[in-house]
């Protein structure tokens, strides 16, 4: 589980989900200090859509093309699956520094 930077303080995702999304930072419930996701787990989220995108469009030829893609769409939905549960067991989280 991803720890606040600033106290320790185990960070579930009850508690940034009822913060806003637009923001640019999260708070800790525990400790009112801001944080982010550090560069390498934004990279992990970039490499994560990108694989979704490719999942999107294999389901897209099933439909328009018929059962040929069927193993590769298969196949992209299980690396998908499989990249969101190892990125989410490496994300960790900085503190937030305003500009």
């Amino acid at each position: 589980m991803p720890e606040c930077p600033h106290c320790d303080a185990i960070i579930d995702g009850a508690g940034l989900s009822r913060q806003s999304p637009f923001n640019a930072f999260r708070e800790c419930a525990s400790c009112g200090q801001r944080f982010t996701a550090d560069s390498a787990t934004k990279r992990r989220q970039i490499v994560g859509i990108l694989i979704a995108i490719i999942a999107l469009l294999l389901t897209l030829s099933l439909f328009f093309t018929g059962t040929r893609w069927l193993i590769p769409t298969i196949v992209s939905y299980l690396v998908l699956g499989g990249w969101v549960i190892w990125s989410n067991q490496c994300v960790s989280f900085i503190p937030y520094q305003e500009d």
